[in-house]
């Protein structure tokens, strides 16, 4: 594998936060911010949005329509403050251009979204967990049908996943609040040496790689 193109899942290379500070960042000054509410998919969320267009916390939690000329969300807002803001530069210095970037709180436990794609063309999303449980995972659908099933700790990794391959998100608990992501869009995406172990190819012949339990 030379090219990200042939890659749908990966832990992104030589990057770890401090996954408490960041939790306690969200617990402490995030979760007292006013949130928004977001059905995607039959699944419900509330967000909070870490950058924007216009440095509002709710411009960006729902999908921004792809028009022309398109503009980023990159303006920090309230939320974007402590170490979130600490981990939003650590990524600049990893060489990342990230958009977008907010904090979902998955509010519909026990809920298994249908599997959907969000792009027709090679397109990446971050995500970092703050908060997680061993039921959650996020998994994708290959052509032969079959799927591919990965959990993404909480452990201070970022993780690298394409949604332009048929995908979902799954939270198998039924306690409330289990599962918050800190996730952003990637403009471009990540160039290949930004990809490390554990990853999953899009065509099985290369050989899937094991993948966090």
């Amino acid at each position: 594998m030379k090219h990200s193109r042939d890659v749908m899942f990966a832990r992104l290379a030589n990057f770890r936060i401090d996954a408490d500070a960041l939790r306690r960042h969200f617990l402490d000054h995030v979760r007292q911010l006013p949130s928004m509410p977001y059905r995607d998919n039959r699944v419900d969320y509330i967000g909070w949005a870490v950058t924007s267009r216009d440095g509002t916390l709710t411009d960006g939690i729902r999908r921004i329509p792809g028009k022309q000329p398109f503009v980023p969300g990159t303006a920090p807002t309230d939320a974007c403050s402590g170490y979130l803001a600490t981990v939003m530069d650590a990524l600049h210095d990893a060489g990342l251009q990230p958009f977008r970037a907010r904090i979902m709180q998955l509010e519909s436990e026990g809920a298994e979204m249908p599997l959907h794609t969000d792009a027709l063309k090679e397109t990446w999303r971050l995500h970092i967990p703050i908060i997680t449980n061993p039921n959650c995972f996020f998994e994708w659908q290959r052509a032969d049908g079959s799927i591919e099933s990965v959990h993404l700790p909480a452990d201070g990794s970022a993780w690298l996943v394409r949604v332009d391959v048929n995908h979902r998100a799954v939270n198998r608990s039924n306690e409330p609040a289990s599962r918050a992501h800190l996730l952003m869009g990637l403009n471009p995406g990540p160039e290949f040496r930004m990809l490390a172990e554990p990853w999953l190819p899009v065509f099985r012949n290369e050989g899937a790689l094991a993948v966090a339990g």
